[in-house]
């Protein structure tokens, strides 16, 4: 057989510039806090990690990955962006378009010679007959923290997002704010924030805005003058607990209070806002903002940020979600200045077009940061592409993404894949990792997940009629093995028993379903998983089938799907590493 010549480390794109970059961040993932761009979740310190690549560009890097997301290439997400060739963006809305010619936007579509049209934005909502605007203009150019006239595109985007019905509510629930940096969007969400806290008569009860972001010193930094306003009035209480910042009215108790983006969890909420949107996962808002916002009154979700290459999909899907439904008038509202995917960098045409305020200053400020990019400097941390970084930076340009076809389903694991991996002479004796879930008070699951001697993971799932049985089946475990991780959906907590007869439970919900999913794909195929050929478990694998989305993997609601996450929770759990300590 004629010799093969093997690719290069340079060619497989592991040659000294990745070893480089990939010891400029060791100590940085070492330090902790640091999250992968896979699946959103933070590296523990010891675990094992890879430096990624953007799909399809060896040359180019998504920064840290564990390296079971790393290594997963079967079951890749776009939570970093995966560059694919697809049709031009969608064109917007002109401003001479007559369906914006309705009596509150009747001031707003004259453009003027300082400002710039959004190039893309939703269409007045179908129910919508007026707008809270004005009201909201007054009040923050009369009482506000600066007490100065709004900006043209400040005076537009708050009075898009607060029109009203017949009856005077609210109509848009979300709102997916974006433009290129240092143009006031933070001035604008300080004074919404104060205003609407001061609306509990308007909306019939107090109101709570919780306001997360990429970090809490950026949240911080945008309530600060709020918090010198609020101290000079006998009507407001500041309190200023690190981590716990947060503006009281007392006169009804609403409050203005600022939490990390994995802190937002037990709260019912207003207004979830949140900052620099493009680092905070799906899943802190999902499951942590967006359920208790349905017990609120006329709640909404302010999502505010400049693009990144690296975006988790919460701006990504949300995004795509509002331009399908540009023309509607009934679903997100998506209000965006944004040069088009792939325009020329050095075009002063090109730059105002996600600049809705203009002046000669800010386009000596553009010129001077093109020229830095000309000259390799990164002004980004989190982007080591100077072309990428200012194209996010100064022409909003969002990373563009598949589209997933709605309802496609597919199995979660090939045709006789689950099958292949049965073994019947299957024996462990360490801790075990159990998950325990419910099928929405019809029955329950659960799951333990077993390291064994040769390295893969022994499954074992089972299925009962009732909760009460399968608590017992946990406790009998205990009993006898050591659990190690115990999981429950976090909707179930409070009905654990207390006596102590369990180990202290851990919340599990969708975003773990997601990357479980994804894992257990992925390790199915590299036969790192085994099972003794259990009937309940058998059923729940072969029949689970799951459809792609922005987010992950969904699963589809067919066979007892409870008994799939309870599997796929105490999957993710086995697998994790343990910390191992550094030596010093």
């Amino acid at each position: 057989m004629p010799a093969v010549a093997r690719p290069t480390p340079e060619e497989r794109g592991y040659g000294y510039r990745h070893r480089q970059e990939r010891e400029r961040l060791k100590p940085i993932v070492l330090a902790g806090g640091v999250r992968c761009v896979r699946c959103g979740d933070e590296i523990e310190p010891g675990e094992p990690w890879d430096l990624g690549h953007i799909d399809g560009d060896k040359q180019k890097y998504s920064g840290p990955e564990h390296r079971r997301c790393n290594r997963a290439t079967a079951a890749r997400r776009p939570w970093a962006v995966v560059p694919v060739e697809l049709e031009p963006e969608r064109d917007g809305i002109p401003a001479s378009d007559p369906r914006w010619r309705v009596p509150w936007l009747k001031d707003l579509v004259h453009v003027p010679a300082d400002a710039t049209w959004p190039r893309l934005m939703t269409v007045p909502h179908e129910r919508a007959v007026g707008s809270l605007g004005a009201e909201f203009i007054d009040w923050a150019e009369r009482h506000g923290t600066q007490r100065r006239p709004l900006r043209w595109w400040q005076r537009l985007a708050a009075t898009r997002l607060l029109e009203v019905d017949s009856s005077g509510r609210l109509v848009w629930e979300t709102l997916v704010l974006s433009m290129a940096r240092q143009l006031g969007k933070s001035w604008l969400l300080r004074e919404l924030c104060l205003w609407r806290i001061q609306q509990g008569a308007h909306f019939g009860e107090p109101q709570d805005v919780l306001h997360t972001g990429k970090d809490v010193a950026i949240c911080k930094e945008v309530q600060r003058p709020a918090r010198y306003w609020a101290k000079a009035r006998a009507e407001y209480r500041v309190r200023e607990v690190n981590g716990q910042e947060e503006i009281e009215f007392l006169l009804d108790g609403s409050r203005w209070m600022l939490r990390a983006k994995e802190a937002v969890y037990g709260y019912a909420v207003s207004v979830g806002a949140v900052d620099e949107a493009w680092k905070v996962r799906a899943a802190s808002v999902d499951e942590g903002l967006t359920p208790t916002m349905a017990e609120r009154e006329q709640a909404q979700l302010w999502l505010v940020s400049t693009a990144h290459r690296l975006a988790t999909s919460l701006m990504l899907g949300r995004r795509q979600t509002a331009l399908a439904d540009l023309e509607s008038g009934d679903g997100d509202l998506l209000v965006e200045w944004s040069a088009p995917h792939g325009s020329v960098l050095d075009n002063r045409d090109v730059w105002r077009l996600a600049s809705p305020h203009w002046t000669p200053q800010r386009e000596r400020l553009i010129r001077k940061r093109y020229e830095a990019m000309q000259s390799g400097e990164v002004a980004d941390p989190d982007e080591p592409d100077p072309e990428e970084s200012f194209r996010a930076q100064w022409l909003n340009e969002w990373p563009r993404v598949r589209a997933v076809e709605p309802g496609k389903t597919e199995p979660l694991l090939p045709e006789g894949l689950w099958l292949s991996l049965q073994d019947r002479d299957l024996t462990s004796f360490g801790p075990v990792f159990v998950a325990l879930e419910d099928d929405y008070g019809m029955g329950a699951a659960v799951c333990a997940v077993a390291r064994l001697d040769d390295g893969r993971l022994e499954l074992d799932g089972w299925l009962r009629d009732d909760w009460d049985t399968a608590i017992r089946d946990v406790q009998q475990l205990a009993a006898y093995r050591r659990i190690r991780e115990f999981h429950v959906g976090a909707s179930l907590l409070d009905r654990l028993p207390m006596d102590g007869s369990l180990p202290r439970a851990r919340p599990a919900a969708g975003g773990q379903t997601r990357v479980g999913l994804a894992l257990f794909r992925d390790l199915a195929q590299g036969r790192q998983l085994a099972h003794e050929g259990k009937q309940d478990l058998n059923q729940a694998i072969t029949q689970a089938k799951v459809r792609e989305a922005l987010s992950g993997l969904l699963l589809a609601s067919q066979g007892p799907t409870h008994l799939v996450r309870a599997t796929v929770w105490a999957l993710q759990a086995a697998h994790k590493p343990v910390p191992v300590p550094a030596i010093r």
